[in-house]
């Protein structure tokens, strides 16, 4: 048989110490670091997010930047003025005379 070794106490004036068992302890320093892992990890994991987000933000910005661009550019190019001296000038089209023009009832 197994023989058991009695536990260690000491004394220090009157005061007794005893040694813990290693188990908790150390359950009790893994169950912290993981927990501080986790902090850790979620609050680079929300940092990037904002990152993220904030890049998104400067996308839509510049997207809706272009939006404006376009649309008076549209305005501009579709201005009557400018579309009737384009089929004058370069296509050579002029206003109908009298006879060409029939109307149906």
């Amino acid at each position: 048989m197994s023989e058991v070794l009695p536990r260690t106490v000491v004394k220090i004036n009157g005061f007794s110490l005893h040694r813990p068992r290693l188990v908790p302890v150390f359950a009790a320093i893994v169950l912290v670091s993981m927990l501080s892992l986790l902090f850790v990890w979620s609050r680079i994991h929300a940092i990037n997010l904002e990152y993220d987000i904030s890049s998104l933000e400067r996308q839509i910005r510049v997207g809706q930047q272009q939006i404006k661009q376009l649309k008076l550019e549209a305005a501009y190019l579709s201005r009557d003025s400018r579309i009737e001296g384009l089929a004058r000038k370069e296509l050579g089209l002029r206003p109908p005379a009298a006879g060409q023009i029939i109307r149906i009832d």
